[in-house]
């Protein structure tokens, strides 16, 4: 029974951990008062720029607020850093 609580941890992180180094986010969504909202996206990469000098992120996963997204491009940030800023 331990070994396969070990193993589904260790399924999970590696899961989680490779999900944010191909630059996926977990973004969440406050609703302002106006109507509006403000988005915020957590990612591995701290010091990217925001679009459109940065990559821009698309949900493909929306559950209430909460949710999971991927650059639109589908290309991960660090191509971006090795192409010289290029996302």
């Amino acid at each position: 029974m331990i070994n396969l609580a070990i193993r589904v941890s260790a399924i999970l992180i590696w899961t989680v951990c490779t999900f944010g180094f191909l630059g996926g986010a977990f973004v969440w969504r406050e609703d302002l008062p106006s109507g509006l909202y403000n988005r915020y996206t957590l990612t591995m990469y701290k010091t990217l720029p925001p679009p459109p000098k940065g990559p821009s992120y698309c949900n493909f996963l929306d559950i209430g607020s909460y949710g999971l997204a991927l650059p639109c491009n589908l290309k991960p940030p660090f191509v971006g850093w090795l192409q010289g800023g290029r996302y």
